[in-house]
């Protein structure tokens, strides 16, 4: 029902489809909601009799825009309601919940949240440990629970009223509210708009990255503007208040360049399946046989042996060294490299709770609390340092810290002690730490961490299957065109580009690309990689247009014009092929792969001996001549040469293992021209042994017809060939 309202909405057919909402809201029971209806039905249709007596109303249109948006809002919100009161699962059984037992209001959960500020800063319970006190009593724990019962109650809400609006913004203007528990409120905002779009709330959004001083709060506001853009684009597009409010984070000197980090990272996010999968089947089993093989031969060797290095320890050393650094470059990045890692941690109760998935990392959040009793004030430990530095996300902060909560005590006790230990040994490691925990705050990390917290919450919860996980898309934001004047520049299109380009996204990235050649003065640079990425995707004609062009602004740059020989090559135009790698052979004259790519133009242009001349060159040069000796063979081949081809093909053929398929079947050619059977096909068996199957013998071998029959190979014994294997 849901969908057919919205498909007659956006056939601007209007008052079918509130005859449609009005019976799908009549199921729901909802007074308000039915009242909602009501009144728009009614107000739409004073307005469809004033337009039929033919009264002149310049508010119209205005009025007309008002009321379809409105419908919007109305079926959106009683889709929402139907999934709260008839759905299943954790999302219903919360809803339903917040409807039984109403939740308090903004305003009281501020005033109640600002008391507890203060409690906190004043109060003499052990801080460290808030589990052993009453529960009533600490402040701590009622903290959590009110912070939670905010998210939740955001969450399952549908829209904002203009009170309720006011009332969140009172938030943002609080002195006494921590940026932490806003970053949550933030985050359950999000999720709402996610779910169902709402002016207001994506007000609130934009308000909150506006006026916010706490890079926290700010960057989560930012993350959810952009989701909610690109995923509510269709709703946004129905507000032009808040496409202008958009416009105008422009003035924002810092907002594009933030969007811009925002946008790397989720493509980033691309690559964390990738990533965790090599992890699992890569870079851990190879760290382990190095692990191995290491303590298998120092068993074996007497210590003053160990001066003369094993080189299986270099070996597995150097590998273990290229992945380590591999990783990382990665990290470098902003890639999320602990995925696999922390995965199988996100079973403890804490994360039951969707609200604890947005928790900003807090050494007293009560459930952790106790791991920093031991940590006194003024001095960093090394277990703190960790949990302040930049390389983990919150959400991998509190699975690391419950893992060590939930270790028996003894062990739990040594392993803590263990890194609050400030010894010698520590104190350049704790230095490290230290200058890493100050890049904390910085606008890049923060995104970086709350996007890994999201994608955690969207892959790991164990509820996840009740919401849509929004890392399932593209998230191309540069195509969501209410964020184009924040992404849509000159710089930051290149950037995005140049990301996907190396990333081996050729498609998306030959779009930006192409849009860069059309709007600014192009450059030999873009020209190549525009070009490059066609040629990637075998669109070669349009690879050579580009390369044309960037021989144009650059003429004669090698990398170009070999390129250019490539694609020519490609489409069969193998004398301009030809045209362009003698141009790159001028440049480069000893390099055999270009004298290889030269003699095959010519010998496809049936130039066979001037072919041979560059083919015997490389035989000559060549440490492993194979390929010239190959196509030695095939000019010998084609030039009746039949015993001279046979002399090249028996030089591929004498060792016989791993013989690729054509030397076996050119071999027997050969030996077929010469009218030779048996041992032609002696070579055809092994041919077809090297295929797949009959039928692709038989493929390979049809695609040599006009071969033989040039050399005068009778076309009815190329029938019985098959037949006769």
């Amino acid at each position: 029902m849901h969908e057919h309202i919205i498909e007659l909405l956006d056939q601007r057919r209007l008052k079918e489809a509130l005859v449609q909402l009005q019976a799908f809201a009549v199921e729901l029971e909802d007074w308000q909601l039915n009242a909602d209806i009501e009144s728009l039905s009614t107000t739409y249709n004073y307005m469809l009799q004033y337009a039929a007596q033919g009264v002149n109303d310049p508010e119209r249109g205005k009025m007309y825009c008002h009321l379809w948006r409105r419908a919007y809002e109305l079926v959106d919100k009683a889709n929402f309601i139907k999934t709260g009161k008839r759905g299943t699962g954790y999302f219903a059984d919360t809803y339903r919940r917040q409807m039984q037992h109403p939740a308090h209001s903004l305003q009281e959960l501020q005033m109640t949240l600002e008391m507890l500020s203060e409690d906190m800063a004043l109060s003499q319970l052990p801080v460290t440990e808030p589990l052993q006190t009453d529960k009533k009593e600490n402040p701590f724990i009622r903290h959590e629970q009110t912070v939670d019962e905010l998210f939740y109650k955001i969450w399952t809400s549908a829209q904002w009223s203009e009170n309720e609006q006011n009332q969140a913004e009172a938030f943002l203007s609080s002195l006494l509210i921590p940026a932490n528990d806003i970053a949550v409120m933030l985050s359950a905002t999000t999720l709402s708009l996610l779910h169902i779009f709402d002016s207001r709330k994506y007000q609130f959004l934009i308000n909150a990255y506006q006026s916010g001083t706490d890079t926290l709060v700010t960057q989560r506001a930012l993350v959810g503007i952009a989701l909610v853009a690109y995923y509510q684009e269709a709703r946004l597009n129905l507000y032009p208040e808040l496409l202008a409010a958009l416009s105008l984070l422009t003035e924002k000197p810092k907002a594009a360049k933030e969007l811009l980090t925002i946008q790397i990272l989720l493509l980033l996010s691309r690559e964390t399946e990738k990533i965790s999968k090599k992890m699992r089947e890569e870079i851990i089993p190879q760290m382990m046989r190095s692990a191995n093989i290491a303590k298998t031969d120092l068993k074996i060797l007497d210590l003053e042996e160990l001066e003369d290095k094993n080189p299986e320890w270099s070996k597995g050393m150097a590998q273990v060294e290229n992945t380590i650094r591999e990783l990382g470059e990665l990290q470098m990045e902003g890639a999320d490299t602990y995925m696999s890692t922390f995965s199988q941690l996100k079973s403890y109760p804490f994360f039951r709770e969707a609200a604890h998935w947005f928790y900003p990392f807090d050494k007293q959040t009560p459930e952790i609390a106790p791991l920093f009793k031991d940590e006194k004030e003024g001095q960093r430990s090394m277990m703190g340092l960790i949990m302040d530095s930049p390389v983990f996300c919150n959400s991998d902060k509190y699975s690391f810290c419950l893992t060590l909560f939930n270790l028996p005590e003894q062990q739990r006790q040594y392993m803590t002690s263990q890194f609050n230990a400030q010894t010698e040994m520590q104190a350049e490691q704790i230095q490290a730490l230290s200058e890493t925990s100050k890049d904390f705050q910085k606008p890049e990390i923060v995104s970086r961490q709350y996007i890994h917290d999201l994608y955690r919450f969207f892959k790991l919860w164990m509820y996840r299957n009740e919401v849509d996980d929004i890392f399932k898309s593209k998230l191309d934001l540069w195509n969501c065109q209410a964020l184009g004047p924040l992404l849509h520049h000159t710089e930051a299109i290149k950037h995005i580009a140049d990301h996907l380009f190396a990333k081996d996204y050729m498609e998306e990235a030959s779009q930006l690309y192409l849009r860069l050649s059309q709007e600014e003065k192009p450059n030999a640079e873009i020209m190549q990689k525009l070009g490059y990425t066609y040629q990637k995707m075998k669109n070669y004609e349009e690879a050579i247009r580009a390369y044309l062009q960037a021989d144009l602004l650059k003429p004669d740059h090698l990398w170009t014009l070999k390129h250019l020989a490539q694609c020519y090559k490609r489409t069969r135009q193998y004398s301009k092929a030809l045209e362009y790698y003698e141009k790159v052979k001028e440049m480069k004259p000893d390099d055999l792969n270009i004298l290889l790519q030269i003699g095959q133009c010519l010998a496809t242009l049936r130039r066979y001996k001037e072919a041979l001349a560059y083919f015997f060159k490389v035989e000559y040069l060549d440490n492993a001549p194979a390929n010239a000796q190959r196509a030695i063979g095939w000019c010998y081949f084609m030039t009746g040469k039949y015993e001279d081809a046979l002399r090249f093909y028996r030089k591929l053929t004498d060792t016989p293992d791993n013989v690729p398929m054509a030397d076996w079947l050119n071999t027997g050619h050969a030996y077929l021209a010469l009218g030779k059977i048996p041992e032609a096909l002696e070579h055809y068996r092994k041919a077809e042994n090297s295929c797949i199957s009959h039928e692709a013998f038989i493929q390979n071998f049809k695609n040599d017809k006009e071969a033989l029959l040039e050399q005068g190979v009778p076309e009815d014994t190329l029938y019985l060939i098959p037949d006769m294997l």
